[in-house]
């Protein structure tokens, strides 16, 4: 009896074996990557992230709000600091003696008159 072997049907399963081996064997080694938390930002922005927060200045306490001035025809005015400021009306709050001023910072105030600026609400 005589035995034939298929040498098509080997070829292609050696060769894989022959391709995978070595890359099985190889040392797996991990990608050192920046992570992709920062990787968004402006270079100016990566540095304000960058620096400790200490160095980052407080936010600028909210004015006092004095008084507010509203004729019934004309501009109001509020008195920030003892100093008076044009308003618009959309800003004051007659009903609760309150007022929306934005700070120099940029923040938006709901300032009540005659509170201290501590206890106004950011």
């Amino acid at each position: 009896m005589r035995m034939y072997s298929t040498p098509g049907l080997w070829f292609p399963l050696a060769r894989s074996a022959l391709v995978a081996l070595p890359l099985l064997l190889a040392p797996w080694q991990p990608a050192h990557a920046e992570p992709l938390g920062r990787l968004f930002f402006s270079p100016a922005e990566r540095a304000l992230i960058d620096r400790p927060g200490s160095l980052r200045p407080p936010p600028a306490p909210p004015p006092r709000l004095d008084g507010i001035v509203s004729p019934s025809r004309g501009a109001p005015t509020l008195f920030l600091d003892g100093q008076a400021h044009p308003a618009k009306p959309q800003q004051i709050h007659l009903g609760s003696s309150t007022a929306d001023v934005r700070s120099p910072d940029g923040r938006l105030h709901r300032l009540r008159v005659g509170d201290p600026p501590s206890a106004a609400a950011p």
